[in-house]
């Protein structure tokens, strides 16, 4: 049905070029009437500096003040070419969409609610330029962002800063020990926690899906209660369903493009290593902190080659993501990972018994 009157103020609607295309718009409060106006969607967009893109609105709703880029599907769009269309549209910026960050709904003048639909996107070229209805566009530290138009915005980002947040975290984290539970998992993560554990990794190879599943929701309460990061080894489905902080992934499991492509955007990526070159592929392609070893021969993984200090010490010198030595590591050896550079240790031995008391020993030791 054609519209004829400004469903706001009442006032009749004319004809104005908007957005690269004749719309119905309100001579009197200016209001933009779309033919189709459900759904929305909103371009979270990190440069390498983590900087977030925004737009500063040339019109209302929100006159002034900064959104992410986006706007409402056309029809015959999806909503992923909708979000491709105006990031180019408004920025200048070319894209490729790399996943959901999250579906939020939005009060708005035409109708009730919109629902808006936040989608991850990497560059892929162009330059950055206003264009559009956007007065401005700029890239903004989340720690300094102006003031957001929408609340569904706002969400969204928020949503997609925890794992900016997280890496920051990790970076910054005076780590010390990496526990990675055995036998009784739950009691080596309780034990673990209360003794300062910075993160605690779920690695339970013989239990049924099930049961893994259970305890590491169980492991995840105790985690968050202590505010340490959780971490669950190889499965991603059980990572996401416990709402872990990440997952860790070994060189045969799934490559960290396709991880990320699963998780939550607020999640992190741990990958083992055992080669210089297999750390650079994994800190290009992505990896948040990466697992070096086996430093020292070790009963767990006798299948693991052992790669030395000689690696730890190379990998610290050019590897910019935290790094944890793993592998035949115990309170009697660590002071010899310390001196090539890396302050982070996994253990599973060490820790299974008086955990709390060794967890603290570590961390003290690498302050």
């Amino acid at each position: 049905m054609e519209k004829i009157f400004c469903p706001r103020c009442g006032e009749k609607l004319e004809k104005r070029l908007v957005e690269n295309r004749d719309r119905d718009c309100c001579p009197v409060c200016q209001l933009v009437v779309y033919e189709n106006p459900v759904p929305a969607t909103a371009v979270v967009l990190f440069n390498q500096g983590n900087e977030l893109l925004l737009v500063q609105r040339g019109q209302e709703p929100g006159k002034g003040k900064w959104c992410l880029p986006g706007g409402f599907q056309e029809t015959g769009e999806t909503p992923e070419e909708c979000a491709l269309r105006e990031l180019h549209e408004e920025t200048g910026i070319s894209g490729r969409v790399e996943g959901l960050v999250a579906m939020e709904m939005s009060p708005n003048p035409l109708v009730p609610e919109v629902l808006v639909i936040g989608y991850r996107v990497g560059t892929v070229g162009g330059e950055l330029k206003a264009g559009d209805d956007a007065l401005a566009a700029a890239y903004f530290s989340l720690s300094q962002l102006p003031e957001i138009a929408f609340a569904s915005h706002a969400r969204i980002i928020e949503r997609a800063g925890r794992s900016i947040r997280l890496r920051q975290q990790i970076k910054a984290a005076p780590w010390g020990a990496y526990v990675i539970t055995s036998n009784d998992h739950l009691l080596v993560a309780r034990e673990a926690c209360r003794g300062g554990a910075r993160v605690i990794q779920y690695r339970d190879k013989d239990a049924g899906p099930a049961r893994r599943l259970e305890v590491a929701r169980q492991i995840r309460q105790v985690t968050r209660e202590h505010g340490t990061l959780f971490i669950v080894n190889d499965q991603i489905d059980i990572a996401m369903l416990s709402e872990a902080d990440g997952v860790h992934l070994g060189q045969e499991d799934v490559s960290i493009i396709d991880a990320r492509s699963l998780i939550s955007a607020g999640m992190i990526i741990g990958v083992s290593c055992s080669s210089l070159e297999q750390a650079r592929a994994a800190e290009r392609q992505g990896a948040d902190y990466l697992g070096i070893g086996a430093v020292f021969a070790t009963p767990v993984k006798t299948e693991y080659s052992v790669v030395g200090l000689e690696l730890l010490r190379l990998a610290a010198a050019e590897i910019s993501v935290p790094l944890v030595a793993i592998g035949g590591i115990n309170l009697d050896n660590m002071a010899a990972v310390k001196a090539v550079g890396v302050r982070n240790v996994a253990m599973v031995r060490e820790f299974q018994v008086d955990t709390a008391a060794r967890v603290a020993a570590v961390n003290s030791f690498f302050i």
